[in-house]
């Protein structure tokens, strides 16, 4: 640089400095009085500081700051020690220039900046709400004062500050993202919807924006809408599979079934679809309820549709019965799996799902009705006897329920699941021996099976027997699976039957941090506290295990005998 130039930029530097430090208002008196020494120091820092030398530019605003006070070198020092990561002296030095000029939206803008970078989300809020009471229209304020309100995880305060950015400014994509996250986490679909119109006002061709779009129609229940804007993509990309799956799903949900299905057949390259081919539709979408709520009316209306059309076929009311189950409309789900019934007459696979549904719905007598009749025509098939065997212990008939458990395993020994299950009913019936007998067949067919290793090792602890080799069991099965609650517990309790009380607490706490809903679990957590002598804590848990379990006559027992004492 010649020196020409050097003066050059000395003396802009000098004018941009001097505006930067000394400026005033028409209207207000001087901030300070016009300092040859300290502007000439200041310059010099300034020229020091924009080549990144932090230390020799603080050195010389800590000298221009001797000669004159003036607020714009304390926040120039404030700069340099952000810069340098050193916070405190940071906020030290901005808030002696904040004494000086209160209002300088500049300084309270680094004031904040310190804080969000020392993670404390609150102060930033608090100062940038000071800039926007100052400045109500400061966009740049308004968004981060947002930003922080999101960090404080309060997106409802946050959102009215996007809303008025709107207000001012008009849209603006980052802001407009940012109001749809808050929209969808509150599952305002409504809101959503908005945003993204929005969005697609600033960029009218964002095809993911539509089909984001047209997905929430979806989640409102505006399936029309969705259609005309899938059906649309879908001219712009005819071999788009995800398209026309999503269309497939509208056009089922929205009863045009046929239209569903001719679509389904253009994507496997068909002209039409047999029956067996839409059954396989209706079994893909019945499979997708348990994660996807929008399958359940496609479902149903296949189903339906099926039935009408093929009204001799057994399945589709099957399945129309296990959807309606699902939606616990019991009483249409049994008319459909009654006709079901009646239409499948002696199929093995109909009477057995049709009996296990029942089951699982909690009508038992129709369901040992069903597998009444499906043991007289099959009296040697180990399901149907093994399944007639829970239906009778769901019905307290234990003894009765081993006899089937015992034919089943006799008619497939090698199946863990019934030996787990016959392990059970002995132990619950006191047959110890053949309970362990039962459990040890089980592991030597399948030893890393969790729930016998978990199973046994609880008998075991509750009998108070063989606890080390319960302890080994249990371990193993919770290093399977960690977050079991049940395994956890168990764990846990073998350590209270062995005396160790600590290692107790904090297996049964970690399973009620998993599973806090059950009564067992936290029985068992105040049975440890009253051994360690926390009696207020041991009727904490008593208590809540009581209010889970509340004709349990033990637990309130417990309650009674620790209060008197």
């Amino acid at each position: 640089m010649t020196s020409y130039h050097k003066k050059i930029y000395f003396f802009l530097l000098f004018l941009i400095v001097s505006c930067a430090l000394f400026a005033q208002d028409e209207n207000s008196a001087p901030v300070v009085s016009q300092n040859y020494d300290a502007q000439s120091f200041f310059i010099e820092g300034k020229s020091l500081e924009m080549q990144y030398k932090y230390i020799p530019a603080l050195e010389n605003y800590k000298t221009a700051l001797k000669f004159d006070k003036a607020p714009g070198i304390y926040f120039a020092i404030a700069n340099v020690y952000y810069n340098l990561e050193k916070y405190q002296d940071a906020i030290f030095e901005i808030n002696n220039a904040l004494k000086l000029a209160p209002d300088e939206i500049k300084y309270l803008e680094l004031k904040a900046n310190i804080y969000y970078r020392q993670d404390n989300y609150e102060k930033a809020a608090e100062t940038y709400e000071q800039i926007v009471n100052i400045d109500s229209n400061y966009i740049y304020g308004l968004y981060f004062l947002a930003r922080m309100y999101q960090e404080l995880k309060s997106p409802s305060r946050a959102i009215i500050i996007y809303e008025r950015i709107t207000d001012i400014a008009g849209f603006d994509f980052e802001v407009l993202k940012r109001m749809y996250e808050i929209y969808f986490n509150y599952k305002e679909y409504d809101k959503c919807i908005e945003v993204l119109q929005y969005v697609l006002k600033l960029n009218p061709y964002d095809q993911l924006t539509k089909q984001q779009l047209a997905g929430l129609y979806i989640r409102s229940g505006n399936f029309e809408t969705a259609k005309t804007i899938y059906e649309e993509l879908e001219l712009l990309n005819p071999k788009d599979k995800v398209l026309q799956t999503e269309l497939i799903k509208i056009y089922l949900n929205s009863g045009e079934i046929d239209k569903g299905f001719n679509k389904f057949a253009q994507t496997l390259n068909k002209d039409t679809l047999n029956f067996e081919e839409k059954l396989q539709v209706g079994e893909i979408y019945y499979r997708l309820i348990s994660t996807d709520s929008t399958a359940t009316g496609a479902a149903i209306n296949i189903f339906k549709n099926l039935i009408s059309e093929y009204p001799d076929k057994w399945l589709p009311y099957f399945y129309a019965g296990a959807i309606e189950n699902f939606a616990k409309n019991y009483t249409a789900s049994e008319e459909y799996l009654v006709k079901a019934e009646s239409l499948a007459d002696t199929s093995k696979a109909a009477l057995y799902q049709i009996g296990y549904t029942l089951y699982e719905q909690g009508n038992i007598n129709r369901s040992k009705e069903v597998f009444q009749k499906a043991l007289n025509l099959y009296p040697d098939d180990y399901l149907m006897n093994y399944f007639y065997g829970l239906v009778l212990q769901r019905e307290s008939n234990v003894k009765e329920a081993i006899k089937y458990y015992e034919k089943a395993h006799k008619i497939s020994p090698k199946d863990v699941q019934i030996m787990g299950t016959l392990a059970m009913a002995y132990n619950t019936e006191k047959m110890f021996k053949e309970s362990d007998e039962m459990n040890e067949d089980a592991l030597f067919v399948d030893p890393d099976n969790v729930l016998v290793l978990n199973n046994y090792a609880y008998n075991l602890s509750v009998r108070g027997v063989n606890l080390s080799k319960a302890l080994a069991m249990s371990k193993k099965a919770i290093d399977a699976e960690p977050e079991n609650a049940s395994y956890l517990d168990t764990y846990g309790w073998i350590y209270y039957k062995l005396g160790d009380y600590h290692e107790a607490a904090v297996y049964i706490q970690k399973a009620i941090s998993k599973n806090g809903s059950n009564a067992v679990i936290q029985d068992h957590l105040g049975d440890v506290y009253n051994a360690m002598g926390d009696f207020p804590g041991a009727l904490k848990y008593w208590k809540k295990a009581l209010e889970l379990s509340p004709q349990s006559l033990e637990i309130k027992q417990k309650i009674e005998k620790t209060k008197q004492s």
